[in-house]
């Protein structure tokens, strides 16, 4: 039953290994995950049906996917940063990337979210998250499934709108220094017919996005850092809908 809530969170979190990590071992994160709320599971388990243990079994985990799926937003929210940098540098047109393959970008941002995730401690605010969560949310306590549906819902819908405000405040440094080079290449060409500033923009665009991330790489990651307390929060306060 500590599964059923637990194991959504170690789905949708891309720092525990996404789709890359084996089945089995994703199964074992959430074993592990729900252990540690053991205790609380034991205190709050009476002696039901096996129907009810069913009935709330569909509960716990529309529980977790909720949790799992707000605290996943931040890490979209990073990658769409870099997926946004990538459309506005032209990446699909650069040499070395197939049509399949992830950008630059927006691996690259994705990856600085899972190591400012596990820098923080974000194992743990999720542990802590999960071990509140009963506490607003007790095993086999009845809520009004309208006001709860109502108040999931909110939280998705913010965790969805703070997805797309992240993204754009991540992307802003880049997105401003590339419209400044693109004024520049334009002069540039304007002023000088030979110089082919289509053909020469996009490497040059390429190599200033990729400049501007690393030279701003400790204001964006105090940033990230900040973004990443406010869906964190949102995910703990998430689970007190019914109560």
């Amino acid at each position: 039953m500590g599964m059923a809530r637990a194991l959504p969170l170690v789905w949708f979190i891309p720092a525990f290994g996404g789709p890359a990590v084996a089945l089995s071992l994703r199964l074992a994160f959430g074993v592990a995950l729900s252990a540690l709320c053991l205790p609380i599971l034991v205190s709050q388990a009476p002696d039901r049906a096996a129907l009810a243990w069913s009935m709330l079994a569909v509960r716990e985990v529309l529980v977790g996917t909720v949790m799992g799926f707000i605290c996943a937003c931040w890490f979209r929210a990073a990658e769409a940063a870099g997926g946004l940098v990538e459309a506005l540098v032209g990446a699909e047109r650069l040499p070395w990337l197939g049509p399949t393959r992830q950008g630059p970008y927006a691996g690259m941002m994705l990856l600085l979210a899972i190591v400012i995730f596990l820098e923080i401690g974000g194992i743990g605010h999720v542990t802590l998250a999960l071990a509140y969560s009963y506490d607003a949310m007790p095993l086999f306590v009845s809520i009004p499934v309208a006001s709860a549906t109502q108040a999931a819902a909110i939280s998705v819908i913010v965790a969805s709108g703070k997805l797309i405000e992240a993204a754009l405040g991540l992307s802003a440094p880049v997105v401003v220094a590339l419209m400044v080079a693109d004024l520049v290449i334009g002069f540039v060409g304007r002023a000088v017919p030979q110089f082919a500033a289509q053909a020469a923009g996009v490497p040059l665009r390429a190599m200033l996005g990729i400049g501007v991330l690393l030279l701003g790489l400790g204001t964006l990651q105090a940033a990230m850092q900040g973004s990443l307390a406010d869906f964190l929060h949102l995910m703990r306060s998430a689970t007190s809908f019914g109560r």
